[in-house]
């Protein structure tokens, strides 16, 4: 009877945390120019508890890019794109949202030769 008890606690206070957490993880950082040199850094973050989209921007030729977690502050705007599940392209810029973890690096792994990630 006592290994029930040490097994039940050992699921409720170790195992099930774990199943019930819904946090994100999204590549998080920028590409861009900075006195006319080619720079970026982009880190992983874990988001947010409950935000469910990676975000990321990038322009055509990929000189340009941006990369988040969806925030509490993430404009209604950007959440229809998210929620329409395909990309939006204006203006050679292409805005998208993604699921999945680490799933926002279109434009990260463009361009990657010749550029470190500081």
């Amino acid at each position: 009877m006592i290994h029930l008890r040490l097994f039940a606690f050992f699921l409720l206070f170790f195992l099930l945390p774990f199943q019930f957490s819904n946090a994100i993880n999204c590549f998080a950082g920028s590409r861009g120019y900075i006195k006319g040199k080619q720079e970026q850094k982009f880190v992983n973050e874990t988001c947010d508890e409950g935000m469910k989209y990676c975000l990321e921007s990038y322009t055509e030729d990929f000189d340009s890019v941006t990369a988040s977690c969806q925030t509490l502050s993430t404009s209604r705007r950007i959440l229809n794109i998210c929620e329409s599940g395909k990309p939006l392209i204006s203006s050679g810029l292409t805005t998208r949202c993604c699921y999945d973890d680490l799933c926002n690096n279109i434009g990260i792994e463009k361009k990657l030769s010749g550029l470190k990630n500081k």
